[in-house]
């Protein structure tokens, strides 16, 4: 996908500000928003590239939910030797292109809340 249709893809989901918009870690599930990572301290780069469990709370426990798909957040990134980033985005200058983490879905039951929490909301 191009940069420009990936952008297209997070403003059409959440919105033109690009802090709305949330990402899925291939590791652990764990579901962030830019804001999320940007509370945490982490590097602009670190963005849908490294889960926000390498930002905050124990970095043990972190390490603990990698490959889980337990809801993280663990420490993955996707510069480590095992590149689980499934979404390519080309861009169309013709530099290197970027391995990115999946948008999260619009899930209409899922709420989320603080720098590292996604709870579901009750049904009714």
């Amino acid at each position: 996908m191009t940069y420009s249709e990936w952008k297209a893809e997070g403003q059409r989901r959440f919105g033109e500000n690009k802090l709305n918009w949330r990402f899925v870690c291939p590791s652990c599930g764990h579901i962030a928003s830019v804001q999320d990572w940007r509370d945490a301290g982490a590097p602009d780069g670190a963005v849908a590239f490294s889960c926000l469990g390498r930002y905050i709370g124990d970095g043990k426990e972190a390490a603990d939910r990698a490959f889980k798909h337990a809801g993280g957040p663990c420490n993955y990134t996707g510069g480590g030797l095992f590149g689980l980033n499934p979404v390519e985005v080309d861009f169309e200058d013709g530099s290197e292109s970027m391995r990115a983490f999946a948008f999260a879905e619009m899930m209409p039951n899922v709420k989320v809340t603080g720098a590292a929490r996604h709870e579901q909301e009750p049904k009714r």
